[in-house]
């Protein structure tokens, strides 16, 4: 993600030798070609989901004025504009502030060490990225929860191989609505608010539903944004607690605390789960409770947890067997054993990022929140006190 501004300053008290002594502890960190503040623009178009495969934080957009995305300055751009023209101009919007359980999510590959490139063996097969889901009936649910706020019903899935998708749905909530069942054939109006893509090239954005008085291509303010971020399917996901908050350095402290409204009302609400029956994450979380994360099928069926944490547990317990593997080329004519269980010591080896506590105004390292011991893993802050640093 990029950042808010050419040069930051972080003041800590720190020993970390990683960071030479600077007067008056502070870590100046540098971030290059930023013009601040970033500027948003409101973008119309179109919600597309038929034939597609959308979750509850992520669904396909085509801009009315295609135009309007050379107005987002991003470092993604080639990347984007290879997505974009792949299909017809519709492409993934990435919802930003949010985070849904995975519906499907493999580790990326790794690179190999230089010792072992070109080797291969007969005995043991190069493992595979195996791709996992959370709780793959609530995500479902939360999927349709988003489906809805964008005016579908009667939404019906389908599945190729693996990959599920909207096989066909109604244009409106309405029984009357147009039922569409091919891909493109779906129109549900709106508008988005972005000012950026991620490294994947999805515009990260705000998705708003129906009309608005502003012009296409209304640059607006983060003061403007937070007044209507109320509207926003965000911050409505938010609040019915189906998906989590998501912070990073690049989101405007004003809209920050504006999710973190809708947050504190879907906590509200699971703690009153007689009153609010409705499903929520924050009833069925167990991310400051501590969660064995030793199977991975058991993690994935049975546990909430903070899906920042379960995409890094899948990449770890990926690294372990690539290493096994690897320990093998180096040595092929010793026994192969099977991989003792999986202790958390290495955790942080591939990355122990820094993060801005918001409830005690800290900087501190992912280490200091998160807490290993053996297999189980127990953050001390909830997801909306973090805010990511990169």
């Amino acid at each position: 993600m990029r950042m808010l501004s050419p040069l930051v300053t972080f003041c800590l008290i720190t020993s970390s030798p990683t960071f030479a002594i600077i007067p008056a502890t502070c870590l100046f960190l540098s971030f290059s070609e930023r013009r601040s503040p970033m500027k948003y623009i409101l973008i119309k178009g179109t919600y597309h989901i038929v034939r597609q495969s959308p979750d509850a934080d992520s669904v396909k957009f085509r801009a009315a004025n295609f135009n309007l995305w050379a107005q987002i300055d991003t470092d993604n751009r080639a990347t984007f504009d290879r997505k974009l023209a792949e299909d017809a101009g519709v492409v993934t919007l990435r919802l930003q502030g949010i985070d849904a359980l995975e519906t499907h999510y493999a580790a990326p590959p790794l690179q190999s060490p230089p010792d072992v490139l070109g080797k291969t063996s007969a005995a043991m097969s190069v493992p595979k990225p195996t791709e996992y889901s959370q709780l793959i009936d609530f995500g479902r649910a939360s999927t349709n929860v988003l489906l809805g706020l964008l005016g579908a019903s009667a939404v019906k899935w389908g599945a190729f191989g693996k990959t599920a998708f909207v096989s066909e749905a109604r244009m409106g909530a309405d029984a009357s609505a147009p039922l569409v069942k091919e891909k493109l054939k779906d129109a549900l109006p709106g508008y988005i608010v972005t000012n950026d893509v991620e490294m994947n090239g999805r515009p990260l954005a705000w998705v708003f539903t129906g009309e608005t008085p502003l012009a296409d291509g209304t640059a607006i303010t983060n003061a403007s944004l937070a007044e209507m971020l109320p509207n926003a399917l965000n911050y409505k996901m938010l609040a019915l607690g189906q998906v989590y908050p998501y912070y990073f350095m690049s989101l405007a402290g004003v809209l920050r605390k504006t999710l973190d409204k809708a947050v504190g009302q879907a906590r509200r609400n699971a703690a009153r789960a007689s009153k609010n029956p409705a499903p929520s994450l924050w009833r069925i979380d167990q991310t400051m409770s501590g969660v064995d994360v030793r199977d991975l099928q058991t993690l994935v069926g049975e546990k909430a947890l903070y899906p920042y944490l379960f995409r890094r547990v899948i990449k770890y317990d990926f690294r372990q067997k690539m290493e096994h593997y690897w320990s093998h080329l180096r040595s092929p004519d010793a026994p192969i054993l099977p991989i003792a269980a999986t202790a958390y010591d290495n955790f942080f080896a591939d990355g122990n990022p820094y993060v801005y506590v918001t409830t005690d105004g800290d900087f501190l390292r992912l280490a200091d929140v998160l807490t290993i011991s053996g297999t189980t893993l127990k953050m001390s802050k909830s997801p909306h006190e973090l805010v990511f640093l990169s």
